[in-house]
């Protein structure tokens, strides 16, 4: 057995940095790579540095590369790369399609082509996302029930190849897509190569390091700019897990090849309403979230994607500010109740440090409020197109 080298991809990405990070802490030697724009990004590296990330660690060397240039990565794999944890996607609810499928598939399908050659790979961990599980069902919907999602309802892994989403169910946006192709050809890898690959699933994530998904709807409801929310959003569930959680577990299953050909979802215990999750949040962030009653989420929805549409539309054309969570397919997730199953990582024996959201939330707004975010608009509104590494 060689001696262990991890490459993380998207290493100063949201999820890759915690990675990183913790792979160092034990000990371990890492290459991390990303795009040269991301590597210098002076702001980027300061919030990083803040939650324990070493750029000068010894064990620690930064190389860029791009998914779409195969020149770039095949520098990446002179090393004896042994581990690899690909987390680098590009995760834009105002992206299109084209764009999302060339970064997420085309560029995903290069860093496997040059994996496949490494002779001393022994365990690739791919992030994809709980969103291949589409839009799940409650029973007001119907017969076909199809919450809590888990391991072994329809997703890439067990459904036939030529499917292009899961049975009983769509998938609410083009990012889910774009990654349910992915994960397809992950496991068609698996299938035919016996590549060897153990896929995550994270639920929406949050934590120290982000301002976007989560992390800017409690940016977005510091500033005040989400001051109210339905009343009817008590009977909508809304799930997450802290990035801690997340790297934690990527790591966790990279030491067990009793692992490779598994997927986890990876999520934390906490069932909470829309409702209360954004109450929550407004009280520790000093906000007043009111009610708004007799106006039932569902009915919410598509004027939400459509004034999404228009505020998008103004921003790209006109360079008016918009605040980046407000998006045409994020507004789908808001009419949606998902509940997801973490009972296979459970059994794994792993044990999450944030099983519970509200703890999460508390450290996760603190360091918001000694990054002085919580009062910076430029990390919640945008005037140009923006993107974000899981």
């Amino acid at each position: 057995m060689s001696e262990r080298l991890n490459l993380v991809t998207g290493a100063t990405g949201f999820s890759g940095a915690y990675v990183v990070r913790n792979l160092l802490r034990r000990g371990e030697k890492v290459i991390g790579t990303d795009l040269a724009s991301m590597l210098e990004d002076q702001e980027n590296r300061a919030a990083l540095e803040s939650v324990g990330l070493d750029f000068e660690h010894p064990n620690l060397e930064l190389i860029a590369s791009d998914l779409l240039e195969p020149r770039s990565l095949a520098v990446l794999f002179e090393k004896p790369v042994t581990h690899v944890f690909h987390t680098a996607s590009l995760y834009d609810y105002s992206a299109s399609y084209e764009v999302l499928r060339r970064v997420n598939v085309d560029g995903t399908r290069n860093l496997l082509e040059l994996a496949l050659q490494a002779d001393q790979l022994e365990h690739f961990i791919h992030w994809s996302t709980c969103g291949v599980f589409g839009k799940p069902y409650t029973a007001a919907d119907g017969p076909k029930v199809n919450i809590p999602f888990s391991e072994y309802c329809s997703s890439p892994k067990n459904t036939a190849p030529t499917a292009a989403e899961p049975e009983g169910t769509h998938l609410v946006n083009d990012y889910s897509v774009s990654k349910w192709e992915q994960e397809k050809m992950i496991w068609r890898l698996y299938e035919e190569q016996d590549f060897p690959v153990t896929v995550v699933r994270p639920a929406p994530i949050y934590g120290p390091g982000s301002s976007y998904g989560h992390g800017g709807i409690i940016l977005s409801i510091a500033l005040g700019l989400v001051p109210a929310i339905p009343a009817d959003a008590k009977n909508y569930i809304t799930t997450s897990v802290h990035v801690e959680d997340v790297a934690r577990f990527a790591i966790f299953a990279s030491d067990r090849p009793e692992l490779i050909g598994e997927d986890f979802n990876v999520v934390d215990n906490s069932i909470i309403s829309y409702h209360e999750f954004l109450h929550y949040i407004a009280l520790l962030t000093g906000r007043k979230m009111r009610d708004i009653p007799l106006l039932p989420v569902k009915a919410l929805y598509p004027v939400m994607a459509k004034a999404a549409a228009f505020w998008t539309w103004l921003q790209q054309n006109f360079g008016i500010p918009r605040v980046r969570v407000f998006e045409i397919q994020s507004a789908e997730y808001i009419s949606s109740s998902y509940w997801l199953s973490n009972r296979k990582t459970l059994e794994t024996g792993f044990e999450y440090r944030y099983p519970e959201v509200r703890e999460g939330l508390k450290d996760t707004v603190a360091w918001f409020r000694d990054m002085g975010w919580l009062t910076d608009k430029s990390k919640t509104l945008i005037s140009e197109g923006a993107s974000a590494k899981t």
